[in-house]
């Protein structure tokens, strides 16, 4: 348990970058020790913002990694130090605050589950567990049977709008497979664009009438998976979702649906089961956030 009169330190390096037998870090505490130079006056800002905030203080001793957004990358890599800093101290706020009117504990003591939202497999708002520097909060669809994390959706706030940072498939043996398995049960429904209708619905829980995705060339840390060399396109899933390109990529809240007389008769079941499954999970998702 933590002490309640503790009072946040910018972490050291070894913290986020220990030796790991015969591996070294050191290049990584290196570099982390020169960003932290280069960054001090934000750091003393920040450092009295967790103090004057010290809800979070357990949050960042548990999870040494969410400090160092603030002296490297955050969301977006246009921003500015003074933008990092302030984009920081929002997303640190927004989505704790709501959690918290509904008298629920925080995400980084309990992780909120939507429930089965496919058969075998569990939705969970949780804390970004990863790569903090993509934003700090997370939707996880979980295996139930493994417990395993098969996709990843990362996510923070930007002006009066939610910005999705990562979209992140399964990369281990059997993967593939695993891919096929979700999209048949997902209707024809691949499982990233599963996830951002989930985001979507959220979105919408949360009381906000704006989702975007950050355009690839911005990202923080773009996610090539090398797998037969297959490169998963941000730009394109946006474009899929019927986004629009402006400073970041804007979509439709909306469930995306089709006119079924325009669908072939032997596909219409499968679609009416795909949206009947997207109303479900919007549902279950705006019950758990009452």
């Amino acid at each position: 348990m933590s002490n309640q009169n503790a009072q946040y330190q910018w972490p050291k390096a070894v913290k986020l970058y220990p030796d790991q037998g015969k591996k070294s870090y050191r290049s990584k505490r290196l570099r982390f020790y020169l960003r932290s130079a280069l960054h001090f006056g934000q750091i003393k800002r920040f450092t009295r913002f967790i103090n004057q905030h010290p809800e979070f203080i357990p949050l960042f001793e548990r999870h040494a990694d969410f400090s160092y957004p603030l002296a490297h990358r955050f969301l977006d890599k246009r921003f500015s130090a003074a933008r990092r800093f302030e984009a920081i101290c929002d997303n640190l706020c927004f989505l704790p605050e709501k959690i918290a009117a509904l008298n629920l504990p925080p995400l980084w003591q309990h992780p909120i589950c939507f429930g089965e939202v496919i058969e075998g497999f569990e939705l969970y708002l949780n804390i970004n567990r990863h790569q903090p520097m993509e934003g700090f909060w997370a939707l996880e669809l979980i295996q139930k049977e493994s417990g395993r994390t098969v996709y990843l959706l990362t996510f923070g706030k930007v002006q009066n709008a939610l910005l999705i940072g990562v979209i992140q498939g399964p990369n281990f043996e059997g993967s593939k497979e695993l891919v096929k398995q979700l999209t048949k049960q997902c209707h024809g429904l691949r499982p990233a664009y599963f996830m951002v209708e989930a985001m979507k619905s959220l979105s919408i829980a949360l009381g906000y009438d704006r989702l975007c995705g950050i355009p690839q060339k911005y990202q923080n840390k773009s996610r090539w998976v090398r797998a037969k060399r297959y490169i998963v396109d941000y730009d394109a899933i946006f474009a899929e979702c019927a986004a629009s390109l402006q400073d970041y990529w804007y979509l439709p809240l909306e469930i995306e649906t089709k006119n079924l007389t325009e669908i072939p008769s032997n596909k219409r079941s499968k679609y009416r089961k795909r949206y009947a499954m997207l109303a479900e999970l919007r549902q279950q998702i705006s019950a758990a956030l009452q």
